[in-house]
Parts: C-alpha cells; sequence; structure tokens
C-alpha cells in the first residue's frame, strides 16, 4: 500500500465517522485513545524520555519519547484551537501538522504536564462547542484534505493511536534504559 493510499483510507475513515458520529458519540472513543496515550508515558523517567533508537541506514533517527509527547501536547493544542474555530463557524489556523512551532519543554516532566494540561482541555471540549456545530467550515490537513470539526476531533484520535503505537516501539527498542 503506497503513502498516498494509506491517506485515502486515513481520510475515508475520518470522514465517514465524523458523518456517523455526534460529538458525544466520538468523545469516548478520543478520550480512551488519550487516557491510553497519558498512560503510556505516566511513568517514564528523564533517561528513558531522551533515549532515541537507532534508524536504519539512510533513515532519519526515530524519535524519543520526550519528543513525541512535545509533539502530541502541541499539536493537541493546535487541534483543539481548529476545532473550536470551525465549529463556531470561524477560521482557523491552516494544517497543524506542517505549520506548527513545537514548544521546547526544559525537561521531560514539564513536556508530560503540558500534555496532561492539554488533554484535560480536549476532555471539556464538547461542553465549549455551539450546541449545533457548523459542519461546513473546514481546515485542510496535509494529508487527509478539507477536515470539518467532527472530522479533525476524530483525527486526534488517530494521532493518538498512532503515536502510542510509537511509544510502544521506543520502549521495545534495544538499549531503552529500564
Amino acid at each position: 500500500m503506497t503513502q498516498q493510499e494509506i491517506w485515502a483510507r486515513g481520510r475515508s475513515y475520518l470522514l465517514g465517522q465524523a458523518e456517523k458520529l455526534d460529538f458525544a458519540a466520538a468523545w469516548p472513543r478520543v478520550m480512551e485513545a488519550r487516557s491510553a496515550l497519558l498512560a503510556a508515558v505516566a511513568d517514564v523517567t528523564e533517561a528513558q524520555a531522551a533515549f532515541r533508537p537507532s534508524g536504519s541506514p539512510g533513515e532519519e533517527q526515530p524519535w524519543s519519547l520526550a519528543m513525541v509527547t512535545r509533539h502530541i501536547a502541541t499539536s493537541s493544542r493546535n487541534v483543539l484551537g481548529i476545532i473550536e474555530a470551525t465549529a463556531s463557524g470561524g477560521t482557523a489556523p491552516e494544517d497543524p501538522i506542517a505549520t506548527q512551532g513545537e514548544v521546547d519543554y526544559a525537561s521531560f516532566a514539564d513536556a508530560r504536564k503540558a500534555l496532561i494540561d492539554v488533554s484535560i482541555e480536549l476532555a471539556g471540549l464538547i461542553g465549549r462547542l455551539p450546541a449545533t456545530p457548523n459542519l461546513e467550515v473546514t481546515v485542510r490537513h496535509g494529508w487527509f484534505g478539507d477536515l470539518n470539526c467532527r472530522a479533525w476531533f476524530l483525527f486526534q484520535r488517530l494521532h493518538d493511536n498512532d503515536h502510542a503505537g510509537q511509544i510502544v516501539q521506543i520502549r521495545a527498542a534495544e538499549g531503552f534504559p529500564a
């Protein structure tokens, strides 16, 4: 399967689920993925967070747990902004994956705290949305195309699940500190 086919499949999934599920029905699924992600980094030490597995020759070195956690904290905040703005009918920043500036936290503990804080905001998101969210306004995602607020909400689940798998791989890598 090519990368484009994977992205097309992801887009189809996001749009189909956004059509089928309202925010209340999607919320437990999104929060289950976020909860698993938080649990995966709950007991990580600074040494473990800094560890980067060796990559294959000619490929970019895999991320550390600190890099993954920082990325999720930053991108989650951007996704929240997109969801809240578009649900209200407003414009929002473009694709958070391509345009975001990553925050550089002083420690892994600070990055994990930021992830917890934005997760609390994510948990309360549907209480801040209009009773009838605008589903016409979209923001383009670099891989999945134009997504409305519900599709972006479900994207967060997909994104969290992908990075939870990445965390499992890092923790299973040869040389990961005990």
